[in-house]
């Protein structure tokens, strides 16, 4: 006999079913931006990334605090030459797949993401840099101390704060 509830209990169940194999199954934009701002970091820093993803990784630490002292050494390549592109599309595909892992996504389609969002991190934090030391007369070690210190707070945030 139905007289409305087992209805709408039954479009309910429907419902909930959806929302779960869409949590289970889709890439939700949340998720897609979270593992494209971390891949994004790698394109500043190359070891910054994973050293965040991987915090207790001392060697990791090393290799990221060792990238951003020589960063600001003078003669150091421009990290959108092709060679410095290279690594850190390497190092976002690794990030974004690892992320993706983390959120149960795509491994693949964390990696393609993370790819992609490291070289435009690359250019958008080379011009970026450049143009804040230009604006404000700061020297490029200093204005790289900012965007090291910068990239550093986007990833806390990324990786501890269920709200983004």
């Amino acid at each position: 006999m139905r007289n409305g509830t087992h209805a709408s209990t039954d479009i309910k169940k429907i419902s909930d079913t959806k929302t779960v194999k869409q949590r289970m199954n889709g890439n939700s934009a949340r998720d897609i931006a979270v593992i494209a701002g971390m891949s994004a970091i790698a394109g500043s820093r190359t070891t910054l990334a994973p050293a965040l993803i991987f915090p207790d990784s001392k060697v990791l630490t090393l290799m990221a605090a060792g990238e951003t002292y020589v960063d600001k050494l003078p003669g150091i390549g421009d990290r959108i030459a092709p060679a410095g592109l290279i690594s850190r599309s390497i190092s976002g595909a690794l990030t974004g797949a690892i992320v993706s892992r983390r959120k149960r996504k795509s491994m693949w389609l964390g990696a393609l993401i993370g790819a992609a969002a490291a070289c435009a991190g690359a250019y958008v934090t080379y011009y970026a840099r450049k143009k804040f030391g230009k604006m404000t007369g700061t020297p490029d070690p200093v204005a790289g101390l900012v965007e090291d210190v910068a990239m550093i707070c986007l990833g806390s945030i990324l990786l501890n704060d269920d709200r983004i």
